[in-house]
C-alpha cells in the first residue's frame, strides 16, 4: 500500500529505539499515529519529537500482554481517529538464560510480551483495517510484525526468544496468506543487531551479566540505526513485502542457517561454553 498523509498507524513500543524513529518517519510523511508504550514518560517523548510535523498523535499508555486494555486501546485509537491503515507490533523484551535457568515465569513473561502482544494487536485491530483496505478515500492497510534474526536458528541462551519471534515469523506468513484478498498487506519484520537499548531493559536477569553487556556493546559497534530500520520497515509497507531482513548479520544468519543447517548448529556449543 502506499503511504501517505492523513492515514493512521498504530505503533506499540513507540517510547524509544526503532518505535520511535517509525513514528518520525511516519509523521514526516503526515501519517497520524497512536502511539502505544508502557512508559508515559517515553511516549511523551516521542510526542515532542514529532511535534513539529502537525500530524495528529495520540498517547496511549497500555500494558499489550493485558486483553482489556488492548481491546479498549482499539476503542481509543478508533474514538481518536476514526480509521487504522498501518499496525506495526514493534514492543517486545529479549532475555539471555540458558533454558535451564529460564523459569516458568519468565517464559509466561516472554510470551505474553512478544507473542501475545502480537496476536492481540492483529487479532482486535483486524476489523478496522479490513475497513480502512475496503475504502476507497485514503484507504490501504498493513500489518508489520517484528520478528528478529533469532527466529531463523536457536540461539543459546536466547531459547525463548528464538521461540517466540519464529512464532512471530509463521503467525505473520499465515496471515498474508488469509488476508491478502482483504487488500491488507503482512510483513515479518527481521533486524539483526540494532543500535538500541532494548537488551539494557534485561541485563540484570542475564545468567553471565559480563558476556551480556560484551553482547550489548557489540550490537552496539556493529548493527544497523534504529533510523536505517525504521526506513526498511516503512519501505516494506509500501512495496507490500511478505518478510524483510535488515542487517547484513541477518542476512548472513538466514542463507547459511538455509544452505548448511546442521553445521550452523555446531558452533552454538562453543557459543554456549563461552557463556558459563
Amino acid at each position: 500500500m502506499k503511504v501517505k498523509a492523513g492515514q493512521v498507524a498504530v505503533v506499540t513500543g513507540a517510547g524509544g529505539g526503532v518505535g520511535r524513529c517509525l513514528a518520525k518517519q511516519l509523521a514526516a510523511q503526515g501519517v497520524n499515529l497512536a502511539l502505544v508504550d508502557i512508559n508515559p514518560e517515553a511516549l511523551a517523548g516521542t510526542q515532542v519529537a514529532i511535534a513539529a510535523s502537525g500530524v495528529k498523535s495520540t498517547l496511549h499508555e497500555v500494558n499489550i500482554t493485558d486483553l482489556a486494555q488492548m481491546e479498549k486501546l482499539v476503542e481509543h485509537v478508533l474514538a481518536e481517529h476514526g480509521a487504522v491503515n498501518m499496525l506495526i507490533n514493534n514492543a517486545g523484551i529479549t532475555m539471555q538464560k540458558s533454558f535451564e535457568n529460564h523459569s516458568i515465569a519468565d517464559w509466561q513473561r516472554m510470551l505474553d510480551i512478544n507473542l501475545w502482544g502480537v496476536i492481540y494487536g492483529c487479532k482486535l485491530f483486524l476489523p478496522a483495517l479490513k475497513e480502512a483496505a475496503s475504502s476507497h478515500n485514503n484507504g490501504g492497510a498493513h500489518i508489520i510484525n517484528l520478528s528478529s534474526m533469532s527466529a531463523f536458528i536457536g540461539l543459546p541462551m536466547q531459547s525463548s526468544y528464538c521461540t517466540v519471534k519464529a512464532g512471530v515469523n509463521l503467525l505473520s506468513e499465515s496471515l498474508y496468506a488469509e488476508l491478502h484478498d482483504y487488500g491488507i498487506g503482512v510483513t515479518s519484520v527481521h533486524p539483526g543487531a540494532i543500535k538500541t537499548d532494548m537488551i539494557k531493559a534485561t541485563l540484570g536477569d542475564s545468567d553471565n551479566l559480563e558476556q551480556a553487556k560484551k553482547n550489548f556493546e557489540f550490537a552496539q559497534k556493529t548493527g544497523v540505526t534504529p533510523e536505517h530500520a525504521a526506513e526498511r520497515i516503512i519501505d516494506a509497507i509500501a512495496k507490500n513485502r511478505v518478510r524483510i531482513r535488515i542487517g547484513k548479520d541477518a542476512v548472513m544468519l538466514d542463507v547459511l542457517k538455509r544452505w548448511l543447517p546442521k553445521l550452523m548448529l555446531k558452533p552454538m556449543i562453543n557459543v554456549y561454553r563461552k557463556t558459563k
